[in-house]
């Protein structure tokens, strides 16, 4: 029409119309610095990430600006609504000092992640309402100085944390991932926790002990290059899944001669033999590849595992028929009605014949 311009339309801003909790629920998956941001979308954004119940902190660059790591935080905290309760505290930087720590567990947070190589652990951890606690490159804590009376999870990623963790009554589960200097000595780890449902070793532990007592567990996971020492009592009478990679690599060969071979098998077997009641064993091609290198086995009989239901053997398929007929013969002897599952089994997989095992 002559002498009208058509009136341009904005487009539906939709976003900005789903309520707070749903919009503070996707900030919440966000960096704190990409929330903040949304700040200047429009006033319907203004106060938003105030709000937030956690903060996110991870710079892009390793090696950055301290002071703008430090600004940054030190603002967050001090902008961020103080009526709104904060429940996650996650920190992937290279700096970490008292205030911020402090004023995280006078919040009252739940759930507490810190990733930095200049963090030391002190009597300062204590809190009845952290219930996940996730350190990496922290350069040495001592769990048995925690007072964490409500921890279920514990995650401890290249860290050094002494030689013993016990006394977590409600913890549920337990994850050391990672060495560091500490791992290469002839260590004794003691791990004795009496309501521990899951457990997760690895990579990468050398050289060491494990004395494990955790007669609830339910879950087992071993990874590693090394296969330590492994002492569990009677073992863990409830253990439902276990999930084993012996992670030797193609040119680590070289260096496992007969005694070797036997000493790493010798482990293996114990620990076996702690999970020897377990309906559900997943076995990686590494650890295939391993046992195949074992002449035979009489020197083991019989198998330690006496109930099993489905053996997951990942990579059979790739491998000479004739050289695993042994092993599987091996594992099965004392469970000779077992299933045997081919393929990538992974642990959030469940067969439809499984449940009524696990």
């Amino acid at each position: 029409m002559v002498g009208k311009v058509a009136k341009r339309q904005e487009p539906e801003d939709r976003i900005s119309k789903l309520p707070d909790e749903l919009l503070c629920r996707i900030l919440s998956e966000l960096d704190s610095c990409e929330a903040v941001q949304t700040c200047v979308l429009s006033k319907r954004w203004v106060n938003i990430w105030t709000t937030l119940p956690c903060l996110n902190y991870a710079p892009k660059e390793r090696i950055g600006d301290v002071y703008y790591c430090k600004h940054f935080v030190k603002k967050f905290l001090k902008y961020r609504n103080q009526q709104s309760v904060i429940t996650t505290f996650n920190v992937d930087c290279q700096f970490f000092y008292m205030r911020i720590l402090k004023y995280a567990l006078a919040y009252n947070v739940e759930n507490l992640r810190i990733r930095n190589e200049h963090y030391r652990g002190s009597t300062c951890l204590n809190s009845a309402f952290i219930k996940t606690l996730h350190l990496t490159l922290c350069r040495e804590v001592n769990p048995m100085d925690w007072n964490l009376p409500n921890l279920t999870y514990l995650y401890l990623e290249n860290v050094k944390f002494g030689t013993q963790i016990s006394g977590f009554d409600n913890l549920k589960e337990l994850t050391l991932a990672g060495f560091f200097e500490i791992f290469y000595g002839l260590e004794i780890y003691t791990i004795n926790c009496p309501n521990l449902e899951s457990l997760t070793l690895g990579p990468d532990h050398r050289y060491c002990t494990f004395v494990v007592s955790a007669p609830k567990l339910l879950y087992f996971e071993f990874r590693s290059t090394h296969v330590p020492d492994f002492c569990a009592g009677d073992g863990f009478p409830l253990v439902k899944e276990v999930d084993i990679d012996i992670q030797i690599e193609d040119y680590d060969w070289e260096f496992y001669d007969d005694d070797r071979i036997k000493f790493t098998m010798q482990n293996h077997i114990k620990m076996l033999n702690a999970v020897r009641g377990t309906p559900l064993l997943k076995l990686s091609s590494e650890t295939i590849e391993f046992l195949r290198r074992i002449p035979e086995f009489s020197g083991y009989q019989p198998s330690p595992l006496d109930n099993l239901k489905f053996l997951s053997l990942r990579g059979l398929d790739d491998m000479p028929t004739r050289s695993t007929d042994h092993v599987i013969s091996y594992l099965l002897s004392n469970s000779p009605s077992a299933d045997i599952l081919k393929g990538n089994v992974g642990a959030s997989q469940k067969l439809e014949n499984e449940r009524m095992y696990l």
